[in-house]
This record gives structure tokens, sequence and C-alpha cells, in this order.
């Protein structure tokens, strides 16, 4: 059994080793690209390790340690752990349909599997991120130089009526239309979410006057040291996408969540009516991350609105467009590729901020290729 995890290495910034690919001199459906903000994405080395089933990317790496790692040996060394070297597609695993190869690529079952995967990743300075659905994440198409690991802890405990407990990587909109078909109300939002259980409670993912937070009971996480612990939702603090897991530096993932619910006669057909409202209202069918930007606290305007107002609403750069559903998504309308999305993600900040004098934050995270 595993008693230690290694230790993560301190905080750098990951940027491209090689400069950035330069913004093609074209216009933007009438807007010329001298006009373009510097304002950029944050990346995902700039956050704290690992944490969730979404996709946050650890410390570890450094330049001037580059090891050659033999893959068969992966297997033997990590509790016979199925890594795959240099053959996935991120575009597969992400709701985007973007993003090129991984250097490693492992799915993980269970919480030991997955301390195991973490510790191997850290012992051989190998940076690693944890994949959920994807559904928040923007990979690059140049793809990561490091291990990908995927969450598939994927089961469903009732512990008595009204409590469930899930695996991070349990589908959190499967989650919610079982709690409510069984007469259970508090997830009734959760019919559409497209994340995971983890990233749901990471991020505090919420529709309809509603947040993963009302309900929760315990969170089970594995702290970088490798020990299990239990918090309980008076342990914590949530506002809103935000988590006390956003701030624990000594948390390597959250691996399993029980949630409080109580009956409730009209939960399916309050979900049934919320899910209505969402395919009428956003670009389902479309691939997307969901909601690009967080909602501007305090104002009473969403972000849509805002970027709706500001003219933007179906604007595209190449194969990356604002959707004409709902102006806080963008869509890949076909062969969009990462800098198209960075680049229309820049745009529309700078348009707001012109506009409106207001500033926009990111919701999506995005996975820079390499560490230098």
């Amino acid at each position: 059994m595993l008693t230690k995890l290694e230790t993560l290495s301190s905080p750098s910034s990951l940027r491209f080793p090689v400069p950035a690919p330069k913004l093609n001199q074209r216009t933007f459906h009438g807007i010329q690209n001298n006009q373009r903000s510097s304002l950029s994405l944050p990346s995902l080395g700039q956050f704290n390790p690992i944490k969730t089933a979404y996709c946050i990317i650890s410390k570890q790496g450094r330049s001037d340690r580059e090891e050659e790692v033999d893959v068969s040996k992966l297997c033997l060394n990590s509790n016979y752990l199925d890594f795959v070297g240099g053959k996935k597609l991120l575009s597969e695993l992400s709701t985007l349909g973007i993003g090129g190869p991984c250097k490693y690529f492992v799915q993980v079952f269970n919480s030991s599997q997955l301390v195991s995967a973490i510790r191997y990743n850290c012992e051989h300075s190998i940076r690693f991120i944890i994949v959920g659905k994807g559904s928040n994440c923007l990979f690059d198409d140049l793809g990561f130089d490091g291990c990908v690991i995927l969450n598939r802890i994927v089961h469903l405990e009732k512990i008595e009526p009204g409590i469930y407990r899930a695996g991070s990587g349990y589908p959190f909109n499967r989650l919610g239309i079982q709690c409510c078909s069984e007469g259970f109300g508090g997830l009734e939002f959760a019919g559409g979410i497209p994340g995971t259980v983890g990233g749901a409670t990471y991020m505090n993912a919420g529709a309809n006057g509603q947040e993963t937070a009302d309900t929760i009971y315990t969170v089970e996480i594995v702290t970088i040291d490798g020990r299990h612990q239990t918090l309980h939702r008076n342990d914590l603090s949530f506002g809103y996408r935000r988590s006390s897991f956003q701030k624990m530096e000594d948390m390597a993932a959250i691996v399993a969540v029980t949630f409080q619910l109580k009956p409730s006669a009209s939960a399916r057909e309050r979900q049934q009516a919320y899910l209505q409202r969402r395919r009428l209202s956003q670009p389902l069918v479309e691939m997307s991350a969901g909601s690009v930007f967080r909602n501007p606290a305090g104002l009473g305007i969403s972000a849509g609105e805002l970027i709706e107002r500001a003219g933007l609403k179906g604007f595209s750069l190449g194969g990356a467009k604002v959707s004409d559903i709902h102006a806080n998504f963008i869509i890949n309308s076909g062969g969009a590729t990462s800098q198209e999305i960075l680049e229309l993600i820049d745009f529309i900040k700078a348009r707001v901020n012109i506009t409106f004098g207001i500033k926009l934050e990111e919701e999506i995270q995005y996975v820079k290729p390499y560490h230098t």
C-alpha cells in the first residue's frame, strides 16, 4: 500500500518553448485585426496542482530535466496501470473536439490507482493532468508533453433514501436525472451539466438558482502526501463558481462526494422544465466547452448578455464561433484550432472591456502543451 506521495516541485509558469503563432492579418467579420486586445487566457500552469476531475494541471516538470520514460515499465511500476505512450489524442477527451496527442495516457478506476498514477508521475518528474469529461477545458493542438490521467471513478452508492455517494468521475447529469426520477430534489439543475461529480464540486457548478454546494454532505479527497480525508460541508466554503478546493494547496484530487437530498414530488417536473429551457437557449448539439466566461459579480447582467450587446453574437474567427443561440458559448463550427479559440476569447474580452468597461473572467481553462 502506498503511504507517501512525493511532494510536487515549486510552481512554475508553463509557456511555449517557441514563440506562439502570430496572428494572421485578417478581418474579424468587419473588425480589423489591429483592434485585438493583448489580454491572454491564463494557463492552468498558474493554478495549484491537480485538484479535480475537471482538468487541473500539476506543477511538476522541469525543462532542464527531461527524462525519456520506458512506457513498458510504467505498467510494472504503477500497480499494473495501463499507461499508453504517444497515441491518445486530447480532442477525443474534450467536448470542444480540439487537442493534439499527449505523451502518456492512463485511466484510473479507483482511488488507489489514482494515487499510484500521481506518485509515479511525481517520482519521474512528469507533468500530469487529471481529466473527467473535458467539458471545461481547452487543449492545445500541439498536445501535452506529460501524462493525462482519465478519471473513471464512476461508482454510485445509495447509502439511504436521499443520500447518494458518487465517485468523482461519475457523470453529473446522470446523477441529477437519477435523483429526480427517484423523487429527490436539489440536483434538478444537474440534468443539463455535462461534467463530472468531481468537476461540478470543484467549480460549484450551478443553474436555475441551484448550486452543487446546496446538497453536498461530505467530500472525500486525496492529499499530496497520499492521505485520504473526508471533509464535511461545514468544513468547506463555496461561492459563485468558487470552492475551498481551489485554494487547498495540499489536495491532490477529489475522489468521491456524498449528497444529501430532500424528498420532492415535483423534482422530476422541474428538471424537465429546466432541460427544455436549456435545449432552447444553449447550443447543446454543437461542440463547445460550456460557458466561457463567469458572470460579473453584482452587476445584474450575464456575460452572455454583455457579449451580445457588444455585437459579437454569431461572430467567428476561422472555425471558432460565438454561438448564435447563446453568446457565452464558443463553438467549434468545424476544424477550429486552439489558437483560433484563444484569439476569439481575447477579442471578446477586449471588445466588452472597451464597450462597457467590464473585464470578463474566464471559466474555461487552457492547458498549455509544453513546460519551459
